[in-house]
């Protein structure tokens, strides 16, 4: 989930594929769609389904969920504001890949394929757009091997550090990570048991406060090296 790193920005600055195009380009694709508002838990996009529209992101976290069809599933990334969702099945006409889903309230604008695609064209973003779907390839590779290499702790560090870094420029709490115990172990293929004796050694050590299906980080630069170097 970090190959889009390069085009997430410094705080207070635009992220996702909102901050590769111009201000204006991104206020009018915007506009070509329709508002929609989600509560933490709906989804956005569902597995299998046809893909004929595409989701522009503007607030709030979600988490892409993979399943198969034996009922297991793991996150494969986190998105938040400015970020697109469903461009893939819009360029390939097949089935939605992940299950997107929100982790807090969100708000998006969910653009028809057609006037997606006419708002590229028209704002001539298309280079823009193949750099970004080629970033998020290069990210989910990134993240298979975070998944198979690394060892759970690393893994979890790397995933609140993806989810906090999602947060963009505007949001009020971005260091609190919307996701119990239980989903972040499941969301990384793992029992609850491998992770909590992790997060309880974190708490000891000032990095994290946990609470009732939230965890707030309380030291970033700490909990980053631990996902770099363990």
């Amino acid at each position: 989930m970090r190959g889009v790193r390069p085009f997430a920005t410094s705080r207070g600055e635009p992220r996702g594929f909102r901050a590769l195009i111009p201000p204006t380009a991104w206020a009018n694709l915007v506009q070509a769609g329709v508002r929609r508002v989600y509560h933490r838990g709906s989804p956005l996009l569902i597995q299998g389904d046809p893909g004929q529209f595409v989701v522009a992101l503007v607030n709030g976290r979600v988490k892409a969920l993979y399943a198969e069809p034996d009922g297991r599933e793991v996150l494969v990334a986190v998105r938040g504001p400015g970020d697109l969702l469903g461009e893939f099945a819009r360029t390939d006409h097949g089935p939605r890949s992940a299950t997107v889903i929100a982790l807090e309230p969100a708000i998006a604008y969910v653009i028809s394929d057609a006037k997606f695609t006419a708002s590229v064209r028209r704002y001539g973003i298309a280079e823009q757009l193949d750099r970004y779907m080629v970033a998020k390839i290069r990210e989910t590779a990134a993240y298979t091997w975070r998944l198979a290499h690394r060892r759970p702790a690393e893994r979890l560090a790397g995933l609140l550090l993806d989810i906090v870094e999602a947060a963009g420029p505007d949001h009020p709490d971005p260091l609190t990570v919307p996701m119990s115990q239980e989903e972040l172990a499941a969301g990384l293929g793992l029992a609850r048991s491998s992770i909590t004796p992790v997060l309880a050694d974190w708490k000891r050590r000032g990095l994290i406060r946990i609470a009732r299906s939230r965890i707030t980080v309380t030291d970033l630069e700490h909990l980053r090296r631990y996902a770099l170097d363990g």
